[in-house]
């Protein structure tokens, strides 16, 4: 089965220069976890995720409308070809360690994201003889990508310690249902 077979065909973009508040705004009203940030020529040249913008607001302690996307996108692009074979893209996945890959066409345009979610969508869809392959490759993949890094102590002053919510709060927080 090939990437394009599975892939989410409806992908988040955003530029370099756009603030992260812009960026955040976004994945909330599209309910995306990433977006992949394009050049002038629209061209894929990183990815944000939501963590990543988490992470540019605590470590900077700075709001969102004053952090651009270009300081918190991922330094290098891992993205695969719609062409490709799905276990090959999910070997790279868990390479890098990523949860999504930019999809390409032969050309290097945007056509696709592919998701951990995309790889269960293909394992479902998979015949029962070729079903083992696809399920171990995608638990593999998930693995690699959950797999806990070496802690890394934080500066004691940076972090303001846990937050407790009640209920009601919680659920005055929560999305709206679509």
């Amino acid at each position: 089965m090939k990437v394009q077979d599975v892939m989410t065909r409806t992908v988040g973009t955003c530029e370099p220069q756009e603030t992260l508040h812009d960026a955040a705004r976004r994945m909330w009203e599209r309910d995306l976890g990433c977006l992949v940030v394009v050049g002038t020529d629209a061209r894929p040249m990183a990815m944000l995720t939501d963590r990543d913008v988490c992470m540019a607001a605590f470590t900077t302690g700075k709001p969102l409308h004053e952090l651009r996307v270009a300081g918190a996108m991922s330094k290098q692009l891992v993205s695969c070809r719609n062409q490709e074979e799905l276990p090959a893209a999910a070997a790279r996945m868990g390479k890098h360690a990523v949860r999504r890959l930019p999809v390409l066409d032969a050309t290097g345009a945007l056509v696709g994201v592919l998701g951990l979610h995309d790889l269960a969508e293909g394992e479902a869809r998979t015949p029962a003889a070729k079903g083992a392959t696809a399920a171990h490759a995608a638990l593999r993949t998930l693995q690699q990508i959950t797999a806990r890094a070496p802690t890394m102590a934080p500066a004691a002053a940076a972090s303001p310690g846990p937050v407790e919510q009640s209920a009601a709060a919680s659920s005055a927080n929560a999305r709206p249902s679509a």
